[in-house]
């Protein structure tokens, strides 16, 4: 009786393994593993990181992407570094990295940087809640900030006051995050909330609703002469502000694009995916980031400064025609 117990124990034994090897080399969909990537995005609560959680969310099943805050310069620096496959940036900051020009002057060429979409845009707002503030030439003195550090507004916004003859020793920059640069406004303690940001823009209508206020014009000239010496910029009229705050009329500014960014060794495959699952997943996404409703899903391939498109994402737009 102990034998035949031992051989039906050995027995039983052999049958596991063999239904174990059976269920792990069926070459089922059970046993194929989904590849899984960092994207860079921003701060909990702006656009940017919005717009990498609902991403992830609607590719999990093809690609698991885990969303941490970056910045629009530190991530385009992380990606070129591979220390990330995907960032969220801006055309400004990923055609002056990839020239190696302005911000990047002293940090070198981020040559690595690849292009997988471009997002939505970004506009130089600059807003006051002092209604005798009417023109960028009248900021001697002022205190105002242009985002959190790491940011892309702080050097436009610099060049931008340059033209009036102001030197930076004339006004004072604060680098409050955008939140906490809404508040500063309201509670009068800066002058002037300059950033590049997406409109509809929940921050202004919130500032125009309980102070009121205006957009700083800076005029077409001056507007004009940015959009031309700082790559990544688009000259635009801006026709309608949020509610309560004034707008004067033409109003003229530069606008930059969202761009998603890989570097050029991450596989092909992977940044198809992604690309797919961002094509595919359009008009969910607009669902969920106003910012993108409106970007027509023809734009997604557009010029970023002759910065190169990654081979995936090429691939991609050549099967469904947005690369002709």
């Amino acid at each position: 009786m102990k034998k035949i117990g031992k051989v039906s124990l050995v027995v039983f034994l052999i049958a596991l393994l063999a239904l174990a090897g059976c269920s792990q080399g069926n070459g089922g969909k059970d046993d194929e593993k989904v590849p899984t990537a960092r994207i860079l995005t921003g701060p909990p609560g702006l656009t940017v990181h919005t717009v990498g959680s609902t991403l992830s969310e609607y590719i999990k099943d093809s690609l698991v992407l885990t969303v941490e805050p970056g910045s629009t310069n530190g991530n385009a620096m992380s990606v070129n570094n591979k220390e990330a496959e995907f960032g969220i940036s801006m055309t400004t900051a990923v055609v002056n990295g990839f020239n190696g020009k302005e911000f990047y002057a002293d940090k070198g060429k981020l040559e690595n940087i690849r292009v997988i979409a471009t997002l939505w845009h970004h506009y130089i707002l600059p807003v006051t809640t002092n209604k005798d503030l009417k023109h960028i030439d009248q900021l001697k003195g002022a205190k105002l900030t242009a985002g959190p550090p790491g940011g892309d507004s702080e050097p436009l916004v610099k060049k931008y006051l340059s033209y009036t003859g102001l030197t930076e020793d004339d006004y004072t920059i604060i680098p409050f995050g955008f939140q906490e640069g809404a508040e500063a406004l309201k509670n009068r303690q800066i002058d002037l909330l300059f950033s590049g940001a997406p409109f509809p823009n929940p921050l202004q209508e919130d500032i125009g609703k309980t102070q009121g206020g205006r957009y700083i014009n800076a005029g077409k000239e001056n507007a004009e002469r940015l959009a031309k010496e700082y790559d990544g910029l688009y000259l635009v009229e801006f026709k309608e502000g949020a509610q309560g705050l004034e707008l004067d009329k033409p109003y003229y500014t530069v606008s930059y694009k969202a761009v998603l960014i890989t570097h050029v060794d991450v596989p092909e495959e992977t940044v198809y995916t992604i690309t797919k699952g961002l094509y595919d997943n359009y008009t969910r996404m607009g669902d969920a980031v106003g910012n993108m409703r409106t970007f027509p899903i023809e734009e997604l391939m557009t010029d970023v400064g002759g910065v190169p498109y990654h081979d995936g994402a090429l691939k991609f737009y050549n099967e469904v025609g947005l690369a002709e």
